[in-house]
Order: structure tokens, then C-alpha cells, then sequence
């Protein structure tokens, strides 16, 4: 078998940056690509698979073992148990490794996801035995193998987890926890949206944990990055997070008000950033004089682009759109249980 089918997992709405990773990393073909609903599924060389863990824009990787579709009533458990049998699970689950299930339902449907995992566990367990004269052996907890059916509506796929329990997003260089932290992945796709290129000078003048600073500087070899924010409690953790990613070298912290960013910063390239949303500081009114004074000072001193990922997009375009820069991509994203705009500007 020279490929295999990959389902790949995203934050819903940068799917198209993780077709663009997986396609340059990988060699992979794209199978289809579900916008906004945060799934990619490819055919990846063999070869290339333990790649995979390179990739930056991703949640999860799962070799895709079965797909089709199934009803919503509990005697259509029964096709499940099939569908296992049916699949090459007893090349990666043995009687020498662990396994677990993991089941996840989204939809109507006269069963639930336990009850998934209960038929699909047992179908695992009897193929395995069947294959091998010897029973798997299940671990809940820390198992070497995870099994992964999901029943989304009327579609069941059946896969094998790649990167265990922890969803990729999760990087390990987060050690001070920003209360309005920024997901890695959408940090490292709006520096692919912002249309930086490495030598850029790269600034995120709210920069809180350091998350943009970071994904940059493990993104691009020469760039000047820069990370400001005014509280000096944050620059210090992202100071912390940089040091955990081992980048913190490549990074200039500044104690600094990004509403009289001319003050410390003479000119950059680029701009990305995830302002507040306002929810925490209570007043739309406050908020949108912040975001006013914010993007007036950075057209002063921006000469590539500015992209804010924001739930206050009307009045961010209304802005940069005044000072006669274009707004060249507007996307809605999720993030958390909010859907927030991206938006990137240029002169």
C-alpha cells in the first residue's frame, strides 16, 4: 500500500491552510475539503505519514480505515459492528498493544456515543482474536492504539488516531496560559493569510501570551519579529512561552501601548494580531475606541498589510477603509464558541 486516506482535522474555516500544508509537506492529494466544517481528507504517501506531526495547521490526523453512510435508529448499531469487521484494524491493533475507542456523535440519533464505543469496542476485540488467536487488550486511559468512530448525521467513519489523546493545537511552549489566548493554528494560518514572507518585519502590537511571535518565528528563519503589549505581566509569559519554544532569542518584547504604537515602533511589514473582542471589557463603546486608535496609529507605521482576527469587524473596516487601505480577505472562523472575522487589509 503506497498511500493512505488521512482525515485531517482543523479549526472550521482555515480548512484551505491545512489543503496548502498538507499538499506542500506531504505530497498529499486532496480528497475533499469540507469549509467550515473544519475536516480535510487526503491521500497521503506512506511514506511521508510520520511527517505529519510537522504540520502546523491541524487538530488531529486520523488514517481513514471506513466511510459510509448509516441510519439513525438503534438497530443500525449493528452496521457499525460490520463495518469494523470489514476494515484493516488488526494491522494496528495486535494482541502485543493497547487499544481504546473513542466515539463521538453529532446529530439525532436513537443511540449514543457510549453506546458506540461499546459496539465498536467489542467488534475490535472479536476481529483482532480472530486474526490473531489472541485477544487485544483494552486500556481506557493510556492506550498505544486509539480507534476513532464518529457518526456525524447520516456518515460513519471509522480511523485510526496518529497523535493520541492531545489535539496538535495544543503546543508544549505554553507555559503562561493569556486568558484571551490565541489557538496556535489560527495564529499560524493568519500569518499565512497576512501574505508575510520571511525577511518581513513582523509585529503584533497586543501580542498577550506571545502566540503570534512565536508561530512566527518558528515559521520564518529571518524575519524581525516584535511582541508588544502594555501589561508587563504578559510580555513576561510570553517571554516564558519563548523560552519553551526555544525562539525566544529571535523575538523583540516591548512594554507598550499599542494606541501610540508610532511611539515605539518606526516602521514594520506586517501586522497580525488578536485584539480584545470587547467582551471582557464590557463597553462596545470602549472597544471601538480602542480599535480606532489602534488601527489609526499602525497606517502610519505598516507598509505590507494588517491582519486582526475580531468580532468587531464592521467598525475595523470602517476604519483602515477611511485611511484608503483595501480590504483584501474578510473570513469567518470559530474560535471558542464565538465566530470572529479575520480580516486583512493592504494599501
Amino acid at each position: 500500500m503506497d498511500d493512505v486516506k488521512v482525515v485531517f482535522t482543523t479549526n472550521p474555516g482555515i480548512e484551505d491552510i491545512v489543503v496548502e500544508e498538507v499538499s506542500a509537506k506531504l505530497g498529499a492529494t486532496i480528497l475533499e475539503q469540507r469549509s467550515g466544517k473544519g475536516r480535510v481528507l487526503a491521500s497521503v504517501p506512506l511514506a511521508n505519514i510520520d511527517l505529519v506531526d510537522s504540520l502546523r495547521s491541524i487538530h488531529r490526523a486520523r488514517i481513514l480505515l471506513y466511510q459510509d453512510t448509516i441510519c439513525k435508529k438503534e438497530e443500525c448499531l449493528g452496521m457499525i459492528k460490520e463495518a469494523i469487521r470489514g476494515t484493516d484494524i488488526p494491522r494496528y491493533v495486535t494482541p502485543f498493544t493497547t487499544f481504546a475507542v473513542r466515539a463521538e456523535r453529532v446529530g439525532e440519533h436513537d443511540y449514543s456515543s457510549l453506546d458506540i464505543a461499546r459496539v465498536a469496542g467489542d467488534a475490535v476485540i472479536e476481529v483482532v482474536e480472530m486474526t490473531h488467536g489472541k485477544r487485544p487488550r483494552v486500556d481506557l486511559d493510556y492506550p498505544s492504539v486509539i480507534v476513532v468512530v464518529d457518526v456525524i448525521n447520516d456518515e460513519l467513519y471509522v480511523s485510526i488516531e496518529l497523535g493520541g489523546d492531545l489535539s496538535w493545537h495544543r503546543r508544549g511552549y505554553r507555559i503562561y496560559d493569556h486568558p484571551a489566548a490565541l489557538k496556535p493554528t489560527l495564529a499560524y494560518a493568519m500569518l499565512r493569510i497576512s501574505g508575510a514572507r520571511d525577511g518581513d518585519t513582523i509585529l503584533d502590537p497586543m501580542c498577550g501570551g506571545g502566540t503570534v511571535a512565536i508561530e512566527a518565528a518558528l515559521l520564518f528563519e529571518s524575519s524581525r519579529i516584535i511582541c508588544l503589549d502594555k501589561n508587563p505581566r504578559h510580555i513576561m509569559g510570553a517571554r516564558l512561552n519563548a523560552r519553551a519554544a526555544l525562539v525566544e532569542p529571535r523575538i523583540e518584547f516591548i512594554v507598550g501601548d499599542a494606541t501610540r504604537l508610532s511611539r515605539y515602533i518606526d516602521r514594520a511589514d506586517i501586522i497580525v494580531s488578536n485584539p480584545p473582542y470587547g467582551i471582557r471589557m464590557g463597553s462596545p463603546r470602549e472597544v471601538r475606541a480602542l480599535y480606532k486608535r489602534f488601527l489609526e496609529e499602525a497606517v502610519k507605521v505598516i507598509d505590507k498589510s494588517i491582519t486582526i482576527i475580531t468580532t468587531e469587524h464592521v467598525v475595523a473596516k470602517q476604519v483602515l477603509s477611511k485611511h484608503d487601505w483595501e480590504i483584501v480577505e474578510d473570513r469567518i472562523v470559530a474560535h471558542g464558541n464565538l465566530h470572529p472575522h479575520i480580516i486583512v487589509a493592504k494599501r
